[in-house]
């Protein structure tokens, strides 16, 4: 390492997979450099969190990119304001010691990136009062790293380089642990960029690499297979998908999307999941005043919307001129209702299968429009009203569809009504009916939208063939606790 008396030191080796340094959090799904964005990014499966530090007039370390405060959060000048008016002007302004905070509840760690000069030698002050360890300081200015390695700062340093640095070059000025590079923006495929010759280059000079944010998949499977320390990421999901729960058998089947990230039943909430790698998403079909087929839980568009009135009288025009994202978060502004045919084709897109539950829509249609789209193997069925739930095997022999266990006295009796391909349990049935599901060729799939730690455990031991979950993040982060405790 380029210096040697490191106390909070880099890992000795490198980890399986690059760290996954949730850039401003993860700022894909809440306002950047906030705690909401940071939980987020815990929860979504962050190593670290990338957080801008700017100073106020009196000294006090914020977390903000800009030098301004961001307009979602308030407005004023960071340096310009001492902590107490920035904190009327823009209450949602975390401090540094609030991020600090939440990191250690959390346990994360931070990259501190150092927006101000003279930042460092702050920053570096409240970390070792706090006695926190597990931060890397990074900047852009090669003088405010220097200063600090002259300080004999005990975290690593990290210099960042822009498109176009040689970062040896900037190493040598800075006296950094690890070159970040930041040519995310250098061509559609920066990953050509970070050659061989220059990871063993950095090797040999005993330096750490970490990579810029990237959200693009296919550069980030690249990348992610390169050894290097970390990259930074805004969407922390694409570095931490659902396979090792896949691995055990159980397929993913995602309840309104990522309902707890980003609005239900939104094309945004269903692209969280699918980059995630569930393998189904579930949604609500009813249809609007003029027959279109429309993704909506309610019978009504007041709690997810800025409208008001019934679905099915409005047309699909009306119901596409509504916010379906305001009401969740500013974030989400804009965000439309969606149709069921643009699922379809997103779900198309990331080669994943849905899961429909028809709340008040003809059965006749839905069907007509999944086969119009080729997507009748991909997709299985489900009302709740009896009626809809018939009409749907009277329309096609063929449809998959899901029955609810517990409306049967037996698998048997729920067979024989309308023969489908799936039957969910709730965990209070699973175990007791499982043998008879199975013997009968019918896919078992356990339901459970709590988010209770023990149950995911108890889940995991099951190891159901479908699971309709609300919380995918949950039950990833408590199959990675339960590894790391038997490791």
């Amino acid at each position: 390492m380029a210096r040697e008396s490191l106390r909070f030191a880099l890992p000795q080796r490198l980890p399986e997979r690059p760290l996954c340094i949730a850039h401003r959090g993860a700022s894909s799904y809440a306002p950047d450099n906030t705690l909401q964005a940071f939980r987020f990014a815990a929860e979504l499966g962050a190593d670290y969190w990338e957080v801008d530090v700017r100073l106020t007039r009196d000294a006090q370390p914020v977390a903000s990119h800009g030098a301004e405060v961001d307009e979602h959060l308030g407005s004023g000048v960071i340096a310009t304001l001492d902590w107490a008016q920035l904190q009327q002007a823009a209450p949602e302004l975390p401090s540094l010691d609030a991020v600090i905070d939440l990191a250690e509840q959390l346990g994360q760690g931070l990259y501190i990136e150092l927006k101000d000069a003279g930042s460092g030698a702050v920053v570096l002050e409240r970390l070792l009062a706090r006695g926190f360890a597990q931060a890397v300081l990074g900047s852009f200015k090669a003088s405010e790293i220097r200063a600090l390695a002259e300080q004999q700062c005990p975290y690593p340093l990290s210099i960042l380089v822009p498109v176009g640095a040689d970062p040896f070059v900037a190493v040598a000025d800075s006296g950094a642990d690890i070159m970040h590079l930041c040519w995310e923006n250098a061509s559609d495929h920066p990953q050509t960029l970070v050659t061989d010759d220059l990871l063993q280059r950095a090797r040999q000079a005993g330096l750490a690499v970490v990579l810029w944010h990237e959200e693009r998949r296919s550069v980030l499977q690249a990348i992610m297979a390169l050894p290097v320390l970390g990259i930074c990421t805004n969407s922390p999901e694409m570095m931490n998908p659902l396979t090792p729960v896949q691995a055990l058998g159980i397929q993913i089947v995602c309840h309104r999307g990522a309902n707890y990230f980003a609005p239900e039943n939104t094309l945004a909430a269903a692209r969280l999941v699918l980059e995630q790698g569930a393998d189904y998403l579930e949604l609500d079909v009813r249809e609007s005043a003029d027959g279109e087929l429309v993704v909506m839980h309610d019978a009504t568009v007041d709690r997810t919307t800025n409208g008001s009135g019934r679905v099915d009288e409005l047309t699909l025009a009306q119901l596409s001129e509504l916010d379906a994202g305001a009401w969740f978060s500013p974030r989400y502004r804009g965000e439309r209702v969606p149709t069921l045919a643009q699922m379809i084709a997103l779900c198309q897109f990331y080669n994943k299968q849905m899961y429909i539950e028809i709340k008040a829509a003809d059965p006749a249609r839905v069907i007509a429009l999944v086969e119009a789209m080729g997507f009748q193997q991909q997709c299985f069925f489900w009302s709740g009203d009896a009626r809809l739930q018939a009409e749907v095997r009277a329309v096609s022999d063929t449809a998959r569809i899901k029955s609810t266990a517990a409306d049967y006295s037996d698998m048997a009796l729920l067979q024989a009504h309308l023969n489908p391909e799936i039957a969910e349990f709730e965990l209070y049935n699973y175990a007791r009916q499982l043998a008879d599901c199975t013997a009968l060729g019918i896919t078992p799939m356990l339901k459970y939208f709590g988010e209770d730690p023990a149950m995911f455990d108890t889940i995991l031991a099951l190891r159901p063939a479908l699971l309709n979950i609300d919380r995918s993040d949950l039950l990833l982060a408590r199959y990675r606790q339960g590894k790391l405790a038997s490791s």
